[in-house]
């Protein structure tokens, strides 16, 4: 398995005090009970599994090092970690490593880091993308409801279990308000942890802290009202695609605490949705982490479980979220094929583009509830935009181009190019639409006579490309004239290969022959 070095970080919330050791769900006001009787959630589908290395304790997942699953537990085993929690007459939570295999199957628990286990409980642990720096949260005996956050770093040259040194205790730290569940952004530029410091919107919040080149948290920020609500938002995990995992009894869900997910913007958040049901029950889930894109593990105090929190393994199957369309010609309804359609997302960044196909359709993958911006161009039309958000599953949003005017010049009729059948002198139905614009000039300018010019590029044998040109043209004038424009008005002609515009003589680009491939229509004097 690959070097799982995803931070997420998974904690508990307590009785009155919300902390890390209980997920006892309180009252919640009337008004965020309301909210909860829509529930917006993913269409994924997820199997869970019991892991199989759960005591009759608790046992919380923290996040991966090393290839190793990190987990803390109220287990006691040997001496370290000895003492109890008068808060829940448990033992102390001490950290433990976990073998995991390349099929994600956990066995053999066995204490991570005897240095980092202190007097008190032991919760929330997160790694540095390298590894070197570890930031952890403790509580101490006598105020075990209250975590505070930790760096330290990795002694490279030692050759010991103490091998973690300049431990500290992070500045933003306070003995009023606990700082749980720290997770370190996969690029190693944040921290994300949980909080019920002064000015929240109420119980714990989610924050972040910017980490300097040292890897020193600071400048903590409220992740604002669409993440945070008056209840709790606690265990943030950021995957390595921008997503925000977190759990929440505060938004619409099943029961105690859901996990819900949200995309990560430059300045801002996407709606949180969901997990769904076959993830989330009417218990609490905390601690998601993916291991890979199809498995993870969460944490659950569901009926199954062997002690008061258990760990589960999942699978799932991620569900498709399109944004599809047409494009077409704005007054015929008639499809464009080799449209340029691009999707811009909320941060004005292009992330995906494509043409559209013979019948003008284009899919995108999307974030569900996500903004993005549609823009589209195609050689003769008005450039389009338009706004558009996303819905959980497909959402359609089709694209109608208005043609521009034909450019008449002294000894010309510009239009954009007319396209044929492969190999054939069948007009395509969007080559009509541009031959409407050589008519209405036409028809404004009764006296104007014409002549169409048809030229291939230089595949093919001299003889089929002149015959095949002269059909071309052919066509083009036939059109016309069904349109209503004397045949005395026009004439056509196919040159073959014999003008080409390109000088590749024969090694050439797809542009290039593009551009040798071409109808021209001049102005007779």
């Amino acid at each position: 398995m690959k070097n799982l070095v995803f931070s997420a970080i998974f904690l508990l919330i307590s009785t009155n005090l919300f902390s890390q050791d209980n997920f006892i769900n309180s009252d919640l006001p009337e008004e965020i009970s309301e909210t909860k009787k829509t529930i917006i959630e993913l269409n994924d589908t997820f199997d869970v599994f019991s892991t199989g290395i759960n005591s009759p304790l608790s046992d919380i997942g923290a996040t991966f090092f090393m290839n190793k699953y990190i987990m803390y537990s109220s287990r006691k085993t040997g001496a370290i970690g000895a003492g109890k929690d008068a808060n829940t007459n448990s033992p102390y939570n001490s950290l433990y490593c976990i073998n995991i295999d390349n099929k994600g199957n956990l066995s053999h628990p066995y204490f991570f880091a005897s240095v980092l286990n202190e007097e008190g409980n032991e919760a929330g642990i997160s790694f540095s993308p390298d590894q070197k720096t570890v930031y952890y949260t403790n509580s101490k005996p006598g105020n075990s409801k209250n975590y505070q956050l930790y760096k330290a770093s990795f002694d490279e040259t030692c050759r010991c279990s103490n091998a973690w040194i300049k431990k500290e205790l992070v500045t933003f730290s306070n003995t009023d308000y606990s700082i749980e569940n720290p997770c370190v952004s996969a690029d190693g530029k944040k921290i994300y942890f949980s909080s019920n410091m002064p000015g929240g919107f109420g119980g714990y919040d989610l924050y972040t802290a910017d980490l300097d080149e040292n890897g020193t948290p600071s400048n903590p920020k409220n992740l604002g009202k669409e993440i945070n609500t008056a209840a709790d938002e606690k265990f943030p995990y950021t995957s390595p695609d921008n997503d925000l995992f977190f759990s929440s009894n505060g938004h619409s869900g099943y029961g105690g605490q859901d996990v819900f997910v949200s995309r990560i913007r430059k300045k801002s958040f996407t709606q949180p949705i969901n997990l769904g049901k076959t993830l989330n029950t009417a218990a609490d889930e905390v601690a998601f982490i993916l291991a890979t894109k199809k498995m993870g593990f969460v944490t659950s105090n569901r009926n199954n479980s062997k002690g008061s929190y258990d760990i589960y393994k999942f699978g799932f199957e991620k569900q498709t979220n399109g944004l599809n369309g047409i494009a077409y010609e704005k007054n015929s309804k008639i499809a464009l094929p080799n449209t340029l359609v691009s999707l811009i997302d909320a941060d004005g960044n292009e992330i995906a583009k494509q043409f559209t196909t013979e019948n003008g359709s284009f899919a995108f993958d999307v974030v569900p509830l996500e903004s993005y911006t549609i823009t589209a161009k195609k050689d003769g039309y008005l450039d389009f935009t338009l706004p558009v958000k996303s819905t959980v599953g497909n959402t359609q949003t089709d694209i109608a181009l208005e043609q521009k005017k034909a450019e008449v010049t002294t000894t010309n009729i510009l239009i954009e190019h007319i396209y044929f059948d492969y190999n054939k002198a069948s007009l395509k139905k969007e080559s009509t639409l541009s031959l409407n614009k050589v008519y209405d000039v036409l028809t404004l300018n009764p006296e104007m006579k014409i002549t169409i010019n048809a030229h291939t590029d230089s595949r093919g044998s001299d003889q089929y490309n002149l015959i095949l040109s002269d059909k071309r043209a052919g066509a083009a004038l036939e059109y016309l004239i069904k349109k209503g424009i004397s045949k005395d008005r026009i004439v056509s002609k196919g040159y073959g290969e014999t003008q080409l515009l390109s000088k590749c003589t024969g090694n050439c680009t797809d542009t290039e022959y593009e551009k040798d491939r071409r109808i021209e229509f001049l102005i007779a004097k």
